[in-house]
């Protein structure tokens, strides 16, 4: 049975790696579909073309980003330590998730 947002899932999941490991110019769909197991003609139909599939790996990335800074708690700090504690979390955060 088919299952439309975990196939979409599934693409962003994949290209997210693939764009960590060769960088946006060096992914190729090609690559994605067969890393995936999802043809390239579905690819298109689910994101009409790379760079909206690009677009919708970048905004996943932000929501995970964003949803995990959320227990910074940035408001009940000093403005000095908030600034410190969100460029040590975003660091840390990228170093984990490139």
């Amino acid at each position: 049975m088919r299952n439309p947002e975990k196939t979409r899932q599934r693409l962003i999941e994949v290209t997210a790696h693939a764009m960590a490991q060769y960088g946006g110019a060096g992914v190729r769909v090609d690559r994605i579909a067969a890393e995936s197991g999802i043809n390239k003609r579905m690819i298109y139909h689910y994101f009409g073309n790379k760079e909206e599939l690009f677009t919708a790996v970048l905004e996943a990335t932000y929501l995970e980003f964003r949803t995990a800074s959320q227990d910074l708690q940035l408001a009940d700090l000093p403005p000095k330590a908030a600034m410190e504690t969100l460029v040590r979390f975003t660091w840390d955060y990228y170093l984990a998730h490139p």
